[in-house]
């Protein structure tokens, strides 16, 4: 089913907000039970007792981003999507994780049984953001295996998704799987060739001295990536400017010629 992705922000006072909207098929909804007993549709995916009609001809938009969960004023979550709404602010404004995760898991619970009753077992992947947050979650928990899974489900409906890769990558080192953690950095990277972030990790992996990767110049390969963070860093300053010099020095050290760009654009 092939979707377009339109990003839309806005900045009221010194709040910015992205919204992510992805462009599905759009549905017509026959319910089977009375409208009064039915609950809010979003984007008509997540409600039971609904019989899906497509209507590839008038596209939905299903607000995919992070809303303000206050602003929606709604007193107890209902349907999937709420419940990954209200998760999102108890673990980002009430530092909440446990309730969070508590919310993220009834939203995943809901999706597979409405899919079922849908009978479309693509509907549980749709909700990218509630995966994406699930999966951070048991990377940090150390759950690699359940990480692995969450954002493995995020490239199945989008193979190019940021990061994604990246986060696998991190489980497998986690777990001591060494060549998929490369393998994974290496695919984050051929989506991704300039971000900061993955060349700065790729690099600090494969100069681990417990990594050992056959056939592989480690040396030289981190080197490289020291390198092209540094010529990117020189446009696009890193948040966190220590890395430059750290990266820097190591680079010379591996007989790199060293940032001197980014050094004095962004230092």
């Amino acid at each position: 089913m092939k979707r377009g992705i339109r990003i839309f922000s806005f900045l009221p006072a010194a709040l910015v907000y992205t919204f992510i909207l992805l462009a599905f098929s759009a549905h017509e909804v026959e319910a089977q039970m009375p409208a009064s007993e039915l609950p809010p549709l979003h984007a008509g995916i997540d409600s039971p007792g609904a019989v899906i009609v497509e209507q590839p001809e008038n596209p939905v938009f299903f607000v995919e981003g992070k809303v303000d969960w206050l602003l929606l004023e709604i007193s107890e979550p209902r349907t999937a999507w709420e419940y990954t709404q209200r998760g999102m602010f108890m673990q980002d404004e009430m530092d909440d994780v446990n309730a969070a995760m508590a919310d993220y898991l009834h939203a995943e619970e809901l999706l597979e049984e409405i899919a079922e009753r849908l009978d479309d077992p693509t509907l549980p992947e749709r909700l990218l953001i509630l995966h994406f947050r699930l999966g951070s979650i048991y990377l940090n928990r150390g759950s690699y295996r359940d990480a692995i899974h969450e954002f493995e489900l995020l490239l199945e409906e989008d193979p190019e998704i940021s990061g994604a890769n990246r986060h696998i990558a991190e489980a497998h080192v986690g777990l001591g799987e060494f060549g998929q953690a490369y393998a994974f950095f290496q695919q984050e990277l051929h989506t991704s060739p300039l971000s900061q972030k993955t060349l700065y990790e790729v690099a600090m992996f494969l100069l681990e001295p417990e990594v050992q990767l056959e056939g592989v110049d480690q040396e030289v390969v981190a080197r490289e990536y020291l390198q092209t963070y540094l010529q990117e860093a020189a446009f696009h300053c890193d948040t966190y400017p220590y890395k430059i010099l750290k990266v820097d020095k190591m680079a010379r050290e591996l007989g790199g010629a060293g940032g001197s760009a980014a050094l004095e654009n962004c230092l």
